[in-house]
């Protein structure tokens, strides 16, 4: 008796004790922090600021869901690390930035300055430097680092950027340099190319020279095919036939089409989704109507709601007037979509009239009203901008619901750092940040930050002027620095 518990003791010592193995897997699995130190260089270490990686490094970024970060060392070189404090792609002189595709997937993004020989009818002289006889060009790549599967490897000129990062459609789907892409196991496979767009929830937009498609995303039939990109409508109004030149002509250059039109069926497609036909025929009530249409200058689906928007531009007030097509050609002044915004190319308010969102009796003395700024996710808050000459730009945060400032407008500057948490980074004076709970209606923390980024790091002065750098988790208001 004695014996079997003795044995069973040293049993359950033995299986109690943490193996190399179970040490290992609680290091990859615990969350890590980089953590600035008195030396000014970066060591990882766990919540409780305990040091897990002592390795010093120049910079050190946040660990992936997949368990990887990008680290510097002193001669600037940058490399890869995981968890366990090893070195998995080597420190060398190039540029590294990574990103995480369905909590699965690692991708690597690199690019690498280097010099090549010019031939010699393109050797260059210049009064300073002599004769230049070499070319600045770029390496870049992008692969999977789990497999080593490389999506991207050109050398291109000095002057041309690192390919975007991959759009995710859902968990197996992804978009790559105009190329789709489906996830089996660790693996992406091609699946279509030149794809310039996606809408939601499974549609393509496929480019062919001039020519457009619109696909589905498993069916290998388009949905829509040989259509053409146009600025150009010709309509029938009552019962006469109307040019309009230059619709959605914006000064900012897009290859996305903003008007599809069919030759064969002469039919006109719109953003932005292209799921609806443009009415053929059009009939108005009266002279102004038609004098509306011939100025006609931007034309867009109204989703959800079987409308089309239709826009004139008031040179004189500076903004857009607004009319309102029904899909059996009837034209409206008005239509019940409370929820349904035209914004520019800066999400900035065109419509519904900014003054319509707040009166202008809730604007401050001698100050005007800018521009309204609508947030992706809220239907009620707004960003307002205030001017007045002289002044730099003040802003505020209004609620189209309670009809009440949450923000008053005497900020520099606000932006949302955590829309989840109600996070804010607020700025009365120019650099001057602190973290606002929108949710408690309070300050996260007094200190005041040069600048805060949406993804935890902050920036500071410290005692000796210099700025430094370093991660603030916003859920604890913990500063990860000596």
């Amino acid at each position: 008796m004695h014996l079997s518990l003795f044995l069973f003791g040293i049993f359950s010592f033995l299986g109690c004790h943490p193996t190399k193995e179970n040490l290992v897997s609680l290091q990859v699995n615990q969350e890590l922090y980089p953590y600035l130190t008195k030396n000014h260089t970066y060591i990882y270490v766990d919540s409780h600021t305990t040091p897990v990686i002592s390795t010093p490094f120049a910079t050190a970024d946040l660990f992936t869901s997949t368990g990887y970060a990008v680290v510097s060392n002193e001669k600037g070189q940058s490399a890869i690390i995981n968890k366990m404090g090893k070195i998995v792609v080597p420190f060398a002189d190039r540029y590294l930035s990574l990103q995480v595709l369905d909590d699965q997937l690692t991708v690597v993004y690199t690019r690498k300055s280097y010099a090549k020989n010019s031939r010699f009818w393109e050797w260059e002289w210049n009064i300073f430097s002599g004769l230049k006889t070499e070319v600045q060009r770029q390496k870049f790549e992008v692969y999977i680092l789990e497999t080593g599967q490389v999506l991207f490897a050109e050398s291109l000129s000095d002057k041309a950027s690192l390919p975007t990062y991959i759009a995710s459609l859902n968990a197996d789907h992804f978009i790559f340099n105009k190329t789709l892409y489906k996830k089996k196991g660790q693996r992406l496979s091609k699946q279509k190319n030149n794809i310039i767009h996606w809408f939601e929830p499974n549609k393509l937009l496929q480019q062919n020279g001039s020519q457009f498609a619109i696909l589905s995303l498993e069916s290998k039939i388009p949905i829509l095919e040989h259509l053409e990109a146009t600025n150009q409508l010709t309509l029938e109004v009552n019962g006469k036939e109307l040019l309009l030149t230059e619709v959605n002509k914006s000064r900012y250059y897009s290859e996305i089409p903003e008007i599809l039109f069919n030759a064969k069926t002469k039919e006109y497609w719109i953003e932005p989704l292209f799921d609806r036909v443009f009415p053929k025929k059009i009939k108005t009530q009266n002279e102004a109507d038609l004098a509306y249409l011939q100025k006609v200058s931007y034309i867009n689906t109204v989703p959800d709601y079987p409308y089309f928007i239709l826009g004139v531009f008031d040179y004189e007030n500076w903004k857009f007037q607004w009319k309102y097509l029904a899909l059996d050609g009837t034209l409206l002044d008005r239509i019940d979509a409370p929820d349904f915004f035209v914004v520019d190319a800066l999400s900035r308010v065109q419509r519904p009239q900014p003054t319509e969102l707040i009166s202008t009796d809730q604007i401050p003395p001698n100050w005007s009203l800018e521009a309204v700024t609508k947030y992706k996710g809220f239907s009620h808050l707004f960003k307002i901008t205030l001017k007045q000459e002289g002044q730099s730009n003040r802003y505020g945060l209004w609620n189209t619901q309670t009809k009440q400032w949450e923000l008053q407008p005497i900020y520099r500057d606000l932006y949302w750092l955590d829309i989840e948490q109600g996070l804010l980074a607020l700025a009365k004076e120019d650099r001057q940040y602190v973290i606002y709970n929108y949710k408690t209606k309070k300050n996260l923390t007094d200190i005041i930050f040069s600048y805060i980024d949406t993804s935890g790091w902050v920036s500071q002065a410290n005692t000796a002027g210099k700025e430094i750098h370093f991660y603030l988790d916003f859920a604890t208001a913990k500063a990860y620095k000596e």
